[in-house]
């Protein structure tokens, strides 16, 4: 559902710049975000397009690294070229933001629709923050509620990290789940999605770095940052926005699943 200009007015007003992830193919998307997104000051980001490259030039390149990606992932597996471009994507954002000095940047992938519960409540979120925050996930999915049972999936990880080569760090583990922070904050863990997300300038700076070469999907060097305490992070209480893909391929398809 479309807002209202004065609806999106405290997010024009909070951040320095908005960025759109889209394809130039892509032009579908851009008509319907557009109506979706109308009076939030986005701007059209150009991503990369996998059709333009080949896995073995980038690997040559010393932009993506693959054997750091298998061992990085939590399954070993290899990266499909739509994930790799995906990836480089959100890199190039970084460096944009990086080149043009913005503080605090809003990000979003061009098949997201906003909440309006979330829109309503933003206003009062951006107080809860913390001086010192580095992200805020906006869309976000798995490990958000913390209880028994992901206190027991958590000694279980544990386990494994003491005796196998599983990739993900103690402190990681210790972090998965999203804890209590304030009303509309949760403290981040380990969560899917890098649809819809808020950074500062210093996140960008580490996450750039982070990516040199690409080592992570999009997704998954978020929660890698998150989860490991390398910037201090945070889930919105109520979503701001939800992405279509994930839940509506049937309805909107994926880029980055297509190859």
């Amino acid at each position: 559902m479309a807002q209202a200009t004065s609806e999106f007015e405290v997010l024009n007003q909070f951040f320095d710049h908005i960025y759109v992830i889209t394809l130039q193919r892509a032009v579908e998307r851009h008509a319907q975000i557009k109506t979706d997104l109308a009076g939030l000051n986005f701007h059209f980001f150009e991503a990369t397009d996998y059709k333009d490259f080949s896995v073995e030039e980038l690997i040559q390149q010393k932009v993506y690294d693959p054997e750091k990606a298998k061992a990085a992932h939590r399954y070993g597996k290899v990266f499909r070229p739509g994930v790799i471009a995906c990836s480089i994507s959100h890199k190039n954002v970084y460096a944009d933001i990086m080149q043009k000095g913005y503080a605090r940047v809003l990000i979003l992938e061009d098949d997201v629709q906003s909440v309006p519960e979330g829109v309503k409540i933003f206003a009062g979120l951006t107080r809860e923050l913390p001086e010192d925050w580095g992200l805020v996930f906006f869309d976000y999915n798995k490990n958000t509620e913390y209880g028994f049972f992901p206190f027991l999936k958590q000694q279980v990880y544990h386990v494994q990290k003491w005796f196998t080569q599983f990739p993900w760090s103690h402190h990681t583990i210790r972090h998965l789940h999203a804890r209590k922070f304030s009303p509309h904050l949760r403290k981040a863990g380990y969560h899917d999605f890098s649809s819809a997300y808020a950074i500062t300038m210093e996140t960008a700076k580490i996450l750039w770095q982070l990516q040199s070469p690409v080592t992570y999907s999009a997704d998954n060097l978020l929660a890698h940052a998150s989860s490991n305490e390398l910037v201090r992070s945070f889930i919105s209480i109520p979503k701001i926005f939800e992405q279509r893909s994930q839940f509506q391929k049937d309805f909107t398809g994926s880029y980055v699943e297509e190859a």
